[in-house]
């Protein structure tokens, strides 16, 4: 199984960037690439996206800084992307964004999305400095 990791350092704290970056409702301000348009069907997120509308769930744990990024075409069949978020220091904090190529992403999308994550974790350094 193929992944990528994509990395930034960000002078700020890590609850700000935590609390930033797992609120749903921010992901089209970041993940500019992936999320065109975020909606909500039911009360539950959809990303329009390049690849067409899909459900759109995160699970945090914010002691530990981790935001597991889940989003699928139905809601029983999600896959995940990992984001942790590191405190180095009082104002110094790391973002770590993870991929893995699952066996239903054929090599092309996966191409795109590398190219993808490279340009979201660019838009969260931006965003944070």
């Amino acid at each position: 199984m193929n992944s990528i990791t994509e990395t930034c350092v960000v002078s700020v704290p890590k609850d700000k960037v935590f609390k930033f970056l797992s609120s749903v409702e921010n992901l089209p301000k970041w993940s500019t690439q992936f999320v065109q348009k975020l909606i909500t069907t039911d009360g539950k997120y959809k990303a329009v996206t390049p690849i067409g509308e899909v459900f759109i769930r995160f699970e945090t744990n914010p002691n530990a800084g981790l935001i597991d990024i889940y989003a699928g075409f139905t809601e029983q069949y999600m896959t995940p992307a990992y984001l942790r978020i590191i405190s180095f220091s009082e104002n110094s904090t790391g973002v770590m964004f993870t991929f893995f190529q699952w066996d239903d992403t054929d090599d092309m999308t996966w191409k795109i999305f590398c190219e993808w994550i490279k340009i979201e974790v660019g838009n969260i350094k931006k965003y944070f400095s």
